[in-house]
């Protein structure tokens, strides 16, 4: 690609021309060359009034920069009346300000999504009393997505409770939650927790079996690697 020209912008930014996977990749290889191209994206940001557009961005800058550099311009999509718009926008803000206090706020917001994506967007947060604390209250969520974003985020943060948490989880009357709970036992590589994975397979829900399928096969190919993996000093 020789420039970031009207017709790259106008491929990327159109979800009907490309899908978001590969607008993403489009972006960050443009982002190699081309330092530019988050301005390029801001600009078109702050002029476009098109919501699946003004979604694709948001989604594009998130990738390609750190949400530090955006945060001064999220504003407007934080107060915005559509729903997808806004739970970006949210993410984003949460991710650049790493602020628990103010994300305390969504923790009984009508619509679980915003509390999931903020949640999530607080994993990398620095370590601190009142992270913490918003975790272990997300934890408490009847939301599948939200709790297990939340333990998600104490095993981040090495929090000892992390585990007696997914246990719990793991044994709801919520499917939905129990399928969550096998999600998380994956993502955050929970090998001791095998034959809990291995169990819920049984699961009479077909959600939770098929993560834990999943789970297994996931935990299976970790604990093969840490086998031929060289002993390395403890991080």
């Amino acid at each position: 690609m020789d420039s970031l020209n009207g017709a790259w912008l106008n491929r990327v930014c159109d979800p009907a021309e490309m899908t978001l996977g590969a607008a993403v990749a489009q972006a960050l290889l443009a982002a190699r060359s081309h330092p530019e191209v988050v301005d390029v994206l801001l600009t078109r940001l702050r002029v476009e009034s098109e919501p699946g557009v003004v979604d694709r961005l948001l989604e594009l800058l998130g990738a390609v920069t750190p949400a530090e550099r955006i945060n001064d311009v999220l504003q407007p999509y934080v107060n915005s009346d559509n729903p997808r718009i806004r739970s970006k926008a949210l993410k984003l803000y949460a991710c650049a300000t790493g602020d628990a206090q103010w994300a305390m706020q969504f923790l009984g917001h009508s619509d679980s999504r915003f509390t999931a994506n903020v949640v999530e967007a607080l994993w990398g947060a620095k370590s601190t009393p009142e992270l913490r604390e918003f975790f272990w209250a997300a934890c408490g969520s009847p939301n599948g997505r939200v709790a297990g974003n939340a333990v998600v985020g104490l095993f981040h943060l090495g929090d000892p409770r992390a585990i007696d948490v997914l246990r719990r989880l793991c044994r709801d009357e919520s499917p939905n939650v129990r399928a969550s709970a096998a999600w998380v036992i994956g993502t955050v590589g929970w090998i001791e927790g095998m034959d809990i994975a291995v169990e819920m397979m049984k699961d009479p829900n077909p959600n939770v079996q098929r993560n834990a399928i999943q789970v297994v096969r996931r935990l299976q190919s970790l604990a093969g690697t840490a086998k031929r993996a060289p002993v390395s000093p403890t991080r």
